[in-house]
């Protein structure tokens, strides 16, 4: 998992030790701490922190100590994601960061999530493209159509999928398109 996650090379004492920190938080006392904290119980830099897990706090330390997502959003949402407090003032959205309301779905929603995400070139006619497929099939449907559907119907390869939606294909354009995290 940490080369996946970017770790070049294993993982070291240094890393072993901050896992095994965040797990015994997690188990013995039920919480994750806030990044902040685990840095200073760990006399560690943020920036430190950041080189040993290049994917992130959330998304590399806590992931690799066994940490799942659901037990983050349940116990602190700050926790989880990053834009979800500004969506969250705006639109009606799950733990997750998924829209409650698939109705309640616009344009805008998805630009914001393209400007949050920081995509390279922004919410391009082709993410409109796949979004407006995304949501035309699952009204008609009611569920959400395979990656290699959507890939077909579009004209395009798994992998220009991956640059448009570097989130992935659920928690990125399923996402942005307003569909349920489970349908």
């Amino acid at each position: 998992m940490a080369k996946k996650l970017g770790i070049v090379g294993g993982l070291t004492l240094a890393h072993w030790k901050f896992i095994h920190y965040l797990r015994k938080k997690f188990v013995e006392e039920k919480s994750v701490p806030l990044v902040v904290h685990a840095c200073a119980d760990n006399k560690l830099r943020l920036s430190t922190l950041g080189r040993m897990f290049p994917t992130g706090y959330h998304r590399g330390a806590c992931k690799i100590a066994g940490i799942n997502h659901q037990f983050m959003a349940d116990n602190n949402l700050w926790l989880t994601y990053e834009s979800y407090v500004v969506l969250k003032s705006k639109y009606d959205l799950t733990a997750l960061g998924f829209l409650k309301d698939f109705d309640k779905w616009s344009l805008d929603f998805a630009q914001m999530l393209a400007d949050q995400w920081e995509l390279p070139e922004g919410l391009t006619d082709k993410h409109v493209q796949i979004l407006n497929y995304l949501r035309d099939t699952y009204r008609r449907t009611k569920n959400i159509p395979t990656v290699f559907a959507t890939c077909r119907a579009n004209s395009i390869d798994l992998e220009e999928l991956r640059a448009l939606f570097p989130r992935g294909y659920r928690r990125g354009a399923c996402r942005m398109a307003g569909l349920p995290f489970s349908a």
